[in-house]
């Protein structure tokens, strides 16, 4: 098969021929257009097997964000909390259950913190799969110090603990 030039006598280099190729077997096809179904079909597999390996590995990423995020988020409320204590000259506690923590919570018996924030804040914002252990409240002191101990944040097969030291400071293991 020999693909002439064009009329102005030259071929455009390789797109020229390409276009010529085309417009032959378009011509050679006759006036048909579309897809045979095998066609449709491979393409369909190809489409299901690129869904069956993305999807797995998006969830995993996505709950492995989910824990980075609201680790984040409570490292940032630890760290405020000291200062927060420090700077006001009272204790503030940050009480755990197992899918939300209250900052700056009122843990006296008299409960007569008025100037208390009492903010509720829900893991379920981050996933809804997401949890905290252990479940217990940690107390910073007007010096800044507080209760020691770890708080882990899991969802799924991913996780992140943090721990805090007797001085208040907190730090991700």
């Amino acid at each position: 098969m020999r693909i002439k030039p064009n009329s102005s006598g030259s071929s455009h280099g390789r797109q020229g021929v390409v276009l010529q190729a085309v417009s032959l077997f378009a011509r050679r096809r006759g006036r048909q257009s579309g897809f045979t179904l095998l066609e449709v079909m491979v393409v369909m597999i190809i489409m299901a097997i690129m869904a069956a390996v993305a999807i797995p590995a998006f969830s995993s990423w996505r709950e492995k964000q989910a824990v980075r995020s609201a680790t984040q988020a409570l490292m940032a409320q630890l760290k405020q909390a000291r200062v927060l204590a420090v700077s006001e000259n009272r204790s503030v506690s940050l009480t755990f259950t197992s899918n939300t923590y209250t900052f700056d919570a009122d843990t006296t018996k008299a409960a007569t913190c008025d100037i208390c924030k009492k903010e509720l804040n829900a893991l379920s914002q981050y996933s809804n799969k997401l949890s905290i252990s252990p479940t217990t409240t940690h107390t910073f002191s007007s010096r800044g110090t507080v209760n020691p101990g770890r708080i882990t944040l899991t969802t799924g097969s991913h996780s992140n603990t943090i721990k805090l030291n007797i001085i208040g400071r907190a730090y991700l293991q």
